[in-house]
């Protein structure tokens, strides 16, 4: 009796084991020796490499969303680089990226300028380079319109199809249609011109990977326009790469992913990126589902018939605890500052915090016993869902979340995160940065710029003495304004406080309009602008009033709008500025016919080193509305894209009976 017992708890302790080999095997896609191998703890030889090195690893910017440059947040994002910034928690290392923009990273890989990239592992000399485990399955798919009569890859006939020269795709779609001379392949230089292509109708598809192409739909929210068939061209799995004699590396890598996936991080980064495109894992397939379940029934019965009374004495300690620990759970979920809503696969409404209503601008009442779809309030948000970006709705920077908690019945999480205060302090601590910098800067351009302008202007001032005819005298005039012009830059970078004073002088508002356009008249004519003075709203030509922030709103503001013609087709480019006066303050305004400003935009124009400009410093509409504001005076803006845009300025000036010279 005693051998037959023992025999069968040797069975079930072999089954058991089998099972959670099977199961190691299908989630974390690793033989069972090498899960025991990378499961132990970092070596001393390895400890001490990481102790030593910093790890640089090489990504490819302009390749979202494994990698790229956020516009709005100015980082460095991607599911690659999540992927390493979560290796650097994991095993407590600094890893480094290597910025590059659609370079053959191998070659660097190999040259020793980084030390591990994620490459692609077809077609890659395995010789040279050693690959942890799989991190990706790459998958070239046919994307075609929603409407095509096309199923799958084999009913592909007859189409002209866009496809990224030189990806894998490429390759893998020439092998597919070696055979099929009625299919032709459109080779693009990137997935904005295979969807411009497919939108003017010159392609009848697009060949890609299929997490790519997923998230260009995504983010031009036409994922409805379009559909996958079914079946995939190709499919190669992507991995960390290092160089074949770097052991020691390779194996920390091992078990950093492999920890990565074990902590459920791997699965988070993933849903993140890919939503509903997941690359499918054992965490997800049938076949990992099936070997836990079995795993926990044969776990359950065998506990059952142990410990039987223990688990009923304990069940009924966490019942008692669980009732007790309720209210507070609930306390605890609404004093969060993130909204979190729970639904369930029709919609309805389970559960929400009171943070989740008071975001979306609804009494917690009026939720209840609704489904998602009926809440138009929250339609906004769930255009945004597992977007990477931040978005900007009702005055507030936001990140919205869905997710799938459980499988088995489809219960969905919406969590909306409130970044506005993130996003200011991040702003803050950008514009710190830069104020820094051009303090900096500042004090080396006063001492190497302002002494040759001295120099100059001493000289101009000589000259003008020998010159006797008018244009001569004219152009010393023009050369003299345009030093005075670059000492005012200057000033710029000094410090915004230093760029005027409170002294107001006697100005001849309409001998300084046309002088000071006279600087940039030529070169607007040249570039088909035409430029016009309106000054008949002046009821007196000499007004006292701040002559500093007055000359610094002309040349800025002509200067802006000459710049907003640049790349913008018009025939009738035109420039006004208009002036006039009561008896209290002078009135200019700046209007052009250009391309004009974003809505969201127009709100931010005023905020230092925002601009829209390749080479702008942010600074000439900041530093405007700073010296107008100190003379009591004011400026604002008017725009809408394509039509152009106004700016409105105010200057208080004195009482024109203390004007006894004309400036």
């Amino acid at each position: 009796m005693r051998k037959r017992l023992l025999m069968y708890a040797l069975l079930f302790t072999s089954f058991v084991l089998a099972v959670k080999m099977a199961d190691i095997i299908i989630r974390y896609d690793i033989g069972i020796f090498d899960y025991i191998k990378y499961s132990m703890p970092l070596s001393a030889d390895e400890k001490r490499y990481l102790q030593k090195n910093v790890i640089r690893y090489g990504i490819d910017v302009n390749d979202p969303p494994f990698a790229f440059v956020s516009g709005d947040l100015e980082q460095n994002t991607g599911i690659m680089v999540d992927y390493f910034n979560q290796l650097s928690i994991v095993l407590e290392a600094e890893f480094r990226p290597v910025l590059y923009n659609s370079y053959n990273l191998a070659v660097k890989l190999q040259t020793g300028s980084i030390d591990c990239s994620v490459l692609n592992m077809t077609n890659i000399n395995k010789s040279v380079f050693s690959f942890t485990q799989p991190l990706y399955t790459e998958k070239s798919k046919i994307l075609v319109d929603g409407e095509s009569s096309c199923n799958s890859i084999s009913d592909v006939s007859n189409m002209n199809i866009a496809v990224i020269s030189g990806s894998t795709a490429h390759h893998a779609a020439n092998e597919f249609f070696r055979e099929r001379s009625n299919v032709n392949l459109v080779l693009t230089a990137d997935l904005d011109e295979s969807f411009r292509l497919f939108g003017l109708g010159e392609v009848d598809a697009i060949i890609g990977d299929e997490a790519k192409l997923s998230y260009h739909l995504n983010q031009a929210l036409r994922a409805n326009r379009f559909r996958f068939l079914d079946g995939s061209i190709s499919e190669e799995d992507v991995a960390v790469a290092v160089n074949a004699d770097q052991k020691v590396l390779f194996n920390i890598l091992n078990k950093g992913i492999l920890e990565m996936k074990k902590n459920n991080e791997y699965s988070h980064i993933n849903s993140k990126w890919f939503g509903s495109f997941i690359p499918e894992t054992d965490e997800s397939s049938d076949g990992g589902n099936t070997a836990n379940l079995v795993s926990m029934i044969i776990v359950f019965f065998a506990g059952f018939f142990i410990w039987n009374k223990s688990v009923a004495n304990q069940v009924k300690i966490k019942t008692r605890q669980l009732k007790t620990s309720r209210q507070e759970l609930r306390e605890l979920i609404d004093s969060l500052k993130d909204g979190i809503l729970l639904s369930d696969q029709e919609g309805h409404i389970l559960a929400a915090n009171k943070t989740f209503a008071g975001i979306i601008g609804i009494p917690f009442s009026d939720m209840l016993e609704k489904r998602v779809d009926e809440i138009e309030q929250l339609e906004p948000f769930l255009q945004y869902a597992n977007s990477p970006e931040v978005f900007y709705l009702n005055n507030r920077y936001y990140l919205v979340y869905t997710r799938d908690l459980n499988e088995a019945s489809n219960d969905n999480l919406i969590l909306i995160k409130d970044y506005t205060e993130r996003q200011k302090l991040e702003r803050l601590n950008r514009q710190e940065a830069k104020m820094i910098a051009v303090g900096e800067l500042s004090a080396g351009l006063a001492h190497e710029i302002r002494n040759p302008l001295g120099l100059i202007k001493n000289y101009l001032y000589v000259m003008k003495k020998r010159v006797d005819d008018e244009s001569g005298f004219h152009a010393l005039e023009v050369m003299n304004e345009s030093v005075d012009r670059i000492n005012l830059l200057i000033e710029n970078l000094l410090g915004f406080s230093r760029l005027s004073s409170d002294k107001t002088t006697c100005i001849d508002v309409k001998k300084l309009l046309y002088s000071m356009t006279e600087l940039t008249k030529k070169e607007l004519e040249n570039a088909g602008i035409r430029l016009d003075i309106d000054a008949s709203g002046v009821d007196s030509e000499v007004l006292r009033v701040n002559g500093d922030i007055l000359k610094l709103c002309i040349v800025n503001l002509t200067n802006n709008s000459f710049d907003a013609f640049s790349g913008f087709e018009r025939n009738d480019k035109r420039i006004l500025i208009k002036a006039a006066n009561d008896r209290d303050n002078l009135y200019i305004s700046f209007c052009d016919n250009a391309v004009g400003i974003e809505r969201d935009a127009l709100e931010t124009v005023f905020n230092p080193f925002y601009t829209t400009k390749e080479n702008g410093t942010g600074l000439g509409l900041y530093i405007l509305q700073s010296e107008v504001g100190k003379t009591g005076g004011s400026i604002s803006a008017e725009s809408y894209p394509k039509k152009g845009t106004t700016f409105n300025i105010t200057l208080p000036k004195i009482g024109r009976a203390s004007c006894r010279e004309r400036v």
